[in-house]
Parts: C-alpha cells; sequence; structure tokens
C-alpha cells in the first residue's frame, strides 16, 4: 500500500513534503538534535560526492582529528568502519540522528555527511547545523523525481541555505573551540556555479582546473595516478595522487576547500591526499594474469561515463572493452545516451542487465542498445548479453593483453534488486570468480 501511494502521490504534494517534513522534525527532536555540538560537513553534488566525502574524512582523520562520515559506501566513526547496505546515500533520519547521537557521545568533532538530493528535499537532514558545503558538480540525473535541472539544482541549494542561516548564529562553546570557519566550496566550472555563489555566506572557496580561488596547475595523468600542483593565496604544494582522472583531481581540490576550512595546512592536506588509496567500488582495478585489467565503477549517469572513459583512453595501452545497463524505476531519458557514451568511447561495447527494480530488464537493455547502435555495429562491435554474468564472462575470456574491461553501475553494492527481489551480488568478487575460471 505505502508503494502504491508513492506512485500516485506527487513528490511535490504538500501532504508528501509536510510528511517528510514532519519525520525530520521528530527524528532530531527525539535524539536532541545531536549534530549541534560538531562541526558538520556536508558534501553534495551529481558525480563525485562519494570520493570526495571520503577523500575530507581521510585528510582530517590523517591530521589527528577526530571525525566521522557517513556516505553511499561506508558508515564510519572515529576510523571504525562499516559498510553501507542501504544503497542510499543519506539515510532516514531516524537513523542519521541516531548515528549522529552515537558520534556526540564518543566527542566526535567533526562530521561528513555526503547529502543526496532527494534527503534535502525530503528534509532527512533537517535539525543539523551545517558549517561546510561541498558542491562537486550538477548534471543529468534524477529528472524522474525532480522534472528539470532547475528543480534539481533548487533541491541542492537547501544544504547550502542551511549554512548560510547558520553563519551568523552564535555556536555552542564546544564547536567555537573546534577548528572551522562557515564556508561554500564551489566548483568554479559548473554551470550552476553562479546560482550558488549568490548564496550569503561568510567565506566562499572556488575551485577548478586552472581557475578559481583554489587552483590545480599543471596536470599530468598516467594509470597509476595523476600529479599536480594545488595553489591557494600564496601557497602552493605539489601533489602525488593514487588516484586516477582529472576528476579526481577535482575531487582532492573540493576536499582540500573543505580541509583549509577545518584550518588545516596545504602541507597537512597534501600528506592526507597522498596516503588516500581511494573508495571501494570507484574505479577500483582488478587485473589478470594475462595481463589485462578490470576497472568496476559506480558510474551511473552520461557525464560519469563520459569523464571515466575520457580518463581511461588516455591511459590504455591498447583496446576499451565497455559493460554498460542502467538502473530500474530511475530516470529513463538518460539510457540511450549512456548506451550512446559508452560506444563512443570503448573498441567493444556489451549492453547487459543491471537492477531493473520492477521494470521489465529487456525495456531498459533495449534502450541503452539503442544509443549504442548509433556508433557501433551489432554483432562486429556491439552485443546484447541479457546475463551479467555471462556479460563479464565474454568480456573476460575475449580480453587481450593491455586491454582494460570497464564494468559500470553496481561498484561496491553486494546485493542487485531484480524483479522478484535482492539476489546476492559483489561486482567484484564476481570478476574476480571469472578471471581465475579463465585464467
Amino acid at each position: 500500500m505505502l508503494n502504491y501511494l508513492r506512485k500516485i502521490i506527487s513528490y511535490e504534494n504538500p501532504v508528501r513534503i509536510i510528511w517528510h517534513w514532519l519525520r525530520g522534525l521528530i527524528a532530531a527532536i527525539g535524539y536532541n538534535f545531536p549534530a549541534k555540538n560538531m562541526v558538520v560537513i556536508g558534501v553534495t553534488g551529481t558525480n563525485g560526492k562519494t570520493t570526495t566525502s571520503h577523500m575530507i574524512e581521510h585528510i582530517l582523520r590523517f591530521a589527528g582529528k577526530k571525525v566521522a562520515m557517513i556516505s553511499t559506501v561506508e558508515i564510519r566513526i572515529d576510523g571504525k568502519v562499516k559498510p553501507n547496505k542501504s544503497k542510499k546515500t543519506t539515510l532516514s533520519p531516524f537513523y542519521t540522528q541516531a548515528w549522529l547521537r552515537i558520534c556526540a557521545l564518543k566527542k566526535i568533532d567533526y562530521v561528513i555527511i555526503e547529502a543526496s538530493s532527494h534527503a534535502l528535499h525530503q528534509s532527512r537532514l533537517f535539525g543539523i547545523p551545517f558549517s561546510i558545503a561541498v558542491l562537486t558538480n550538477i548534471t543529468h540525473e534524477h529528472l524522474d523525481y525532480h522534472g528539470s535541472m532547475k528543480n534539481y539544482a533548487r533541491a541542492k541549494k537547501i544544504l547550502f541555505k542551511n549554512v548560510s542561516r547558520n553563519c551568523n548564529r552564535k555556536e555552542p562553546r564546544r564547536v567555537q573551540n573546534i577548528p572551522h570557519n562557515h564556508a561554500f566550496i564551489l566548483n568554479a566550472d559548473d554551470r550552476f556555479y553562479n546560482n550558488f555563489v549568490e548564496i550569503k555566506c561568510n567565506k566562499k572557496v572556488s575551485y577548478g582546473l586552472g581557475k578559481g580561488d583554489l587552483q590545480a596547475q599543471n596536470v599530468t595523468n598516467s594509470k597509476y595516478g595523476s600529479k599536480f600542483a594545488i595553489r591557494y593565496e600564496a601557497s602552493q604544494v605539489l601533489v602525488d595522487l593514487h588516484l586516477v582522472g582529472s576528476f579526481n583531481v577535482e575531487n582532492a581540490l573540493a576536499a582540500t576547500g573543505a580541509a583549509l576550512n577545518c584550518k588545516l595546512s596545504l602541507e597537512e592536506i597534501k600528506k592526507g591526499l597522498e596516503s588516500f588509496s581511494g573508495v571501494p567500488g570507484r574505479m577500483e582495478t582488478i587485473s589478470s594474469p594475462k595481463g589485462f585489467d578490470v576497472i568496476v565503477d559506480f558510474a551511473l549517469t552520461p557525464d560519469a561515463l563520459d569523464r571515466l572513459y575520457k580518463t581511461l583512453e588516455e591511459t590504455t595501452s591498447n583496446r576499451l572493452i565497455g559493460i554498460i545497463g542502467s538502473c530500474g524505476d530511475r530516470d529513463k531519458k538518460k539510457r540511450p545516451d549512456m548506451g550512446r557514451i559508452v560506444a563512443e568511447h570503448t573498441d567493444i561495447t556489451i549492453v547487459t542487465d543491471e537492477e531493473p527494480y520492477s521494470e521489465d530488464p529487456k525495456v531498459i537493455m533495449q534502450a541503452v542498445y539503442e544509443g549504442a547502435k548509433k556508433i557501433k555495429n551489432t554483432g562486429k562491435n556491439l552485443y546484447l548479453i541479457e546475463d551479467r554474468y555471462k556479460a563479464i564472462e565474454f568480456a573476460v575470456k575475449n580480453a587481450e593483453k593491455g586491454d582494460v574491461v570497464v564494468v559500470t553501475g553496481m561498484g561496491n553494492f553486494s546485493t542487485r534488486t531484480m524483479n522478484k527481489g535482492p539476489i546476492k551480488w559483489d561486482e567484484r568478487d564476481v570478476v574476480r570468480e571469472v578471471i581465475k575460471k579463465y585464467s
């Protein structure tokens, strides 16, 4: 009945909005607004939220701070980790407030929360006084929920307006003693930058590749990582980041902006970035004894796929083989674009099933396939293999030395949601099993 009501009642229906607001209010009151005694950093955007959140957590913890984080991938308190198995970026207000209560009892100073547009719109983060807001980027995603890019950006703004309201409020004594500024960290290259920079805040830091207040300069990429200089005001440090791609350099800049406003020095930030090894299921590489690599990544949007494959084109010595599907019960308009983008950047494209939820998986695959067909020829360099395991098998069996196989969409998830419900599925374990089978 609840699922039926969700389908027939609009996301903008006042009843639904009030319902979400009341849940957020009750959760915050029930746990006595536990975030009020900590510096809370919110990270939002379409792509890069998870990696940026993990970078901030690692930099602060590496600098000796007491820090906690809740992300799409993991839930951490002072270095203790447990996986986030919910498949939700931002959890329910009751879970979040209960978790914040534990953080407060453990005397955590800094909390990083990966904030989705759904959570912001649904008041899941009600009652949390954010001090720092980070925007990675805003690209095509979740239009099935928000209806338009304008509405999508408006939902993201809720986080920044939260910080804006808190800028001139008197903070509890404990928070006053934790080094921090109230600040916006904004991607200077994002198309919505001007919409966010106009919101009032004591401090705004723009970042970008060769532009903004906080810059990455002289960037060089290899299959092993990226080297670049971070310049801020009159200071500069050279960074050897063990993550591949210019988009991860941008994530590093966003994390640097947040850390600077927690009063860390560029030298401290450099040490944190250079010791950061990545996020599970985000460009995670699994090597075959036959000399090719398989990369498992979460990329779910056209922009994320485009960035991922452009990076891999620069660093791959032989062929790129892409495995692509799309999630059910989500934005349908992006599916052909996703197929087209992967086909544009790969030598062999394989369309397969992902997580259909309540939709017909064949309809989803066909939409992705139609986009790929604009670029590739069926049976020559384009294949439709409905079974995801068999699709990975096909790619691994046909991979040669120097090739890179890319499988996107599932990342670190431990289940796939099919028509009949979830099934056990860890993409990384599947890849390892198939590689072993054909080695």
